[in-house]
């Protein structure tokens, strides 16, 4: 097994990840919801750079949209990417979960949302898992017309259909459905045998911390457009520790 790049504390995650949304060309706001959906993926055991990387560089590269119209009929919500570009998840995740909380907030009934054409699917289910509100399935299929499912729980435990290394594939452009879920199906036929990721994963990480592999330049990279040059004309307005250290 390769040795990882880097090891970094779920703090450290939402630091360094909120702030490669912003260098990739997120608004602040924005980027901390990223954020937070890259913690509960490193909560999880999984590598948050592999897995989000690819979505930050189709941003960057103004291959994915951050504009999207949205309709509604009857239960259903839609969520459309304009001007003919699939759409980024990293304004798709967040969009979701504010419907999410205004939906729970008027109506207990069964609620479906369609976001068509995401460029990372999984992307979804973090941010969905990230908000820790209800039961919720997320639906899409692959390239190859497998369908994949993502099961969140309202205390951060989540299981899906994909199995090893096939979180990390989910690249391509596809429709994702999110419907409400009951708390039973957890241990129905279709999820029992599943994986769980539970708070127990995110205990070993707390004490082992987040190894993240050869995605990580990628994000650092995007990370340190943020940074302010160090001068002594930045430093005058404020940036460091100042021409004189008096702590």
């Amino acid at each position: 097994m390769k040795s990882p790049e880097i090891v970094l504390s779920l703090n450290e995650i939402m630091f360094y990840f909120t702030r490669a949304a912003v260098g990739a060309g997120l608004s602040f706001g924005l980027a901390e919801d990223f954020g937070r959906s890259s913690v509960w993926i490193a909560a999880s055991g999984l590598d948050p750079a592999r897995i989000t990387s690819k979505t930050l560089k189709s941003l960057d590269e103004a291959q994915s949209s951050l504009c999207a119209s949205q309709t509604e009929i009857g239960a259903e919500t839609v969520l459309t990417p304009s001007g003919g570009k699939q759409l980024s998840a990293l304004f798709a995740g967040p969009s979701v979960c504010d419907w999410i909380l205004e939906k729970k907030a008027v109506s207990d009934k069964t609620q479906h949302f369609v976001v068509e054409k995401v460029d990372h699917p999984f992307l979804i289910a973090a941010a969905v898992g990230a908000l820790k509100s209800g039961n919720w399935e997320i639906c899409w299929q692959d390239s190859g017309g497998t369908l994949c499912n993502v099961l969140t729980g309202q205390h951060g435990n989540w299981k899906t259909s994909l199995e090893g290394n096939e979180i990390f594939q989910q690249h391509s452009p596809a429709d994702v459905s999110i419907k409400s879920a009951e708390s039973s199906l957890f241990s129905s036929k279709k999820w029992i045998e599943k994986t769980t990721y539970s708070e127990k994963n995110r205990q070993d990480v707390l004490e082992s911390g987040v190894p993240l592999y050869e995605a990580w330049p990628i994000i650092h990279k995007l990370f340190s457009r943020c940074l302010v040059p160090s001068t002594e004309e930045s430093h005058k307005s404020g940036a460091g520790a100042g021409l004189v250290d008096t702590d």
